[in-house]
């Protein structure tokens, strides 16, 4: 029971392992993944500036504007590329991606 409870555990990550690091990926879908990592560091950074601007002394290492810059900066980027886009799959994710975009302007009410 013990090396079947093994196996499956390693089947899991050898699977998982070949979906990450072998797997193919177009060369469009590359580029809305690079669009997705770029917001979400942005995200990210906006997200830990506003929490640091909260605390007395850390709004000048915070820097918010810069953060909300990043994150505007996204979205034309991503229109951009939206233009040039083929593949199904691409199209797909570049739509999912300004889903999220807009939503977080939305919720953070940035213009």
């Amino acid at each position: 029971m013990k090396r079947l409870a093994w196996l499956v555990i390693l089947g899991v990550l050898a699977y998982l392992g070949y979906s990450h690091f072998v797997r193919t990926v177009s060369s469009e879908e590359a580029q809305v993944r690079e669009l997705e990592r770029e917001f979400r560091r942005a995200t990210d950074r906006y997200i830990s500036s506003m929490r640091q601007a909260g605390e007395p002394g850390l709004v000048i290492l915070a820097d918010p504007e810069r953060a909300e810059r990043m994150v505007k900066d996204v979205r034309p980027k991503l229109q951009e590329l939206m233009k040039t886009l083929t593949e199904e799959k691409a199209v797909a994710r570049a739509k999912k991606l300004e889903s999220q975009v807009l939503t977080f302007f939305e919720r953070h009410q940035i213009d």
